[in-house]
């Protein structure tokens, strides 16, 4: 099973269930995430940001404490942290909603990055998961209910395949500029999306 670095950001969260990280696994806070820290069921093993959503510098024994003048956001500083130790698998809550619609757009551009980076991200928000993936495929069981959508992050994603749900393509390409992925839905059939070159984001009901 591959390490998971879960990160934890100042944006809406709508779960009161605890995050369920095993020993080797890695927490981040990153700036007024950390006030959402009862949901782990441990301290986090880092704490970034430059905290003005936060508010204060919390007393954290592992802290990053970065100028508010920055280019990075602070949800981008947490991933970097997440690459340099070696992860390659991130889950990230509170990375949307909130006050700043502009965090939350760059937050879904963030999962492009992870991608670039040899890694696969993915978002937990009200019900919804977005993850993105390159050169790959998602696969879905019978079970799954609801509606998925699917966006290019990138120009154009070539060879995009959507297979037993209730609207099907073959070799598509699918553009950024033409969002025509929305409100797929699941039939009851063993379904997947997938793509030859390009990233693609998947957003389905969870």
């Amino acid at each position: 099973m591959n390490k998971i670095c879960y990160i934890i950001g100042a944006g809406d969260i709508y779960t009161k269930s605890r995050i369920k990280a095993e020993a080797d696994d890695y927490i981040i806070c990153a700036d007024g995430g950390y006030a959402h820290r009862v949901l782990l069921g441990r301290e986090p093993d880092l704490v970034v940001g430059d905290f003005d959503s936060y508010g204060t510098i919390p007393e954290h024994q592992n802290k990053i404490v970065a100028p508010r003048e920055k280019d990075e956001t602070d949800m981008l500083l947490a991933v970097n942290e997440g690459l340099k130790r070696g992860y390659k698998e991130f889950v990230i809550f509170g990375a949307l909603g909130g006050n700043r619609f502009e965090h939350s757009v760059a937050n879904v551009q963030l999962l492009a990055y992870i991608c670039n980076e040899g890694g696969r991200g993915t978002l937990i928000h009200k019900g919804k998961l977005l993850t993105a993936f390159r050169n790959g495929e998602i696969k879905f069981t019978d079970e799954k209910k609801g509606y998925v959508s699917v966006f290019s992050l990138c120009d154009e994603s070539r060879g995009v395949n959507i297979n037993n749900l209730k609207y099907e393509v073959s070799d598509f390409t699918l553009k950024a500029s033409m969002p025509i992925g929305i409100s797929n839905e699941f039939i009851g059939k063993e379904s997947s999306v997938s793509v030859k070159d390009g990233i693609l984001l998947v957003v389905y009901d969870i």
